[in-house]
């Protein structure tokens, strides 16, 4: 038996395996479109958990057939909780306590020290966000569920002790750095859908740019994707010596 070929470390090396698929450019943007509608957006998700799996099993095309979509969309739901748990609980816990705070200190007539509070609380709010999203805390807890496919192990601290330990933190981020890269046409895609919006283009000209811009961001997960896998198999490795 051959091998399976390593995963690959650089952004242009993952753009290759992502399309290797012949059909890559259509399952992108027919979950693109399932994303638009907001309802499918599971079934958006547990497609690129299903790379996640086919990846860290060696798969030399990662991206999955189209098949069992039941189970690819009771995949996404599980996976929008760890994104809900690592990328939008830190605000909304802050934005709470920032609430929380703000109302007794009025209450309490600290009306003085309410600027001082409050800047102190957004700066914390910003850091904690800021670290998760630099270090890619939800992608690290992605793969957790594709190698345990336990949910409340993805959701737990041990998430946070690979993304800000070694040696996973090391590869962790320069996986992030190499797939920030892969969302600057997702960016641009995006800022052109406002330019629309803001000048009241006509609504079907806004739905398609919003769908092309699902459709950039589902590629740029897949390539994300690769680049994780191959951060945490390094991390791995480096473990075992």
């Amino acid at each position: 038996m051959f091998a399976p070929p390593p995963p690959p470390t650089t952004l242009p090396a993952a753009v290759a395996v992502v399309c290797r698929d012949p059909t890559w450019w259509q399952k992108c943007l027919l979950h693109g479109a399932l994303a638009t509608t907001i309802i499918g957006l599971p079934l958006a998700v547990g497609f690129i958990m299903e790379s996640y799996d086919n990846s860290r099993r060696g798969f030399p095309i990662p991206l999955p057939p189209w098949r069992d979509w039941t189970l690819r969309a009771l995949t996404g739901i599980f996976v929008l909780l760890i994104d809900l748990a690592f990328f939008l609980l830190p605000l909304m816990i802050g934005g709470l306590l920032l609430a929380c705070s703000g109302l007794a200190l009025v209450l309490a007539g600290q009306t003085d020290l309410l600027e001082v509070v409050m800047g102190g609380i957004l700066a914390l709010m910003a850091l904690v966000w800021l670290s998760f999203f630099l270090i890619g805390v939800a992608p690290i807890g992605r793969l957790i569920f594709a190698e345990e496919g336990q949910i409340e192990r993805a959701l737990s601290s041990e998430t946070l002790r690979r993304a800000f330990t070694p040696p996973y933190r090391t590869y962790f981020w320069h996986a992030r750095l190499a797939s920030l890269a892969a969302y600057i046409p997702a960016a641009a895609m995006a800022g052109l859908t406002g330019i629309l919006i803001v000048n009241n283009a006509p609504l079907l000209v806004i739905v398609i740019a919003i769908w092309l811009l699902c459709s950039v961001g589902i590629f740029a997960q897949l390539v994300g994707v690769q680049l994780y896998v191959a951060a945490e198999q390094q991390a791995h490795a480096t473990q075992r010596l």
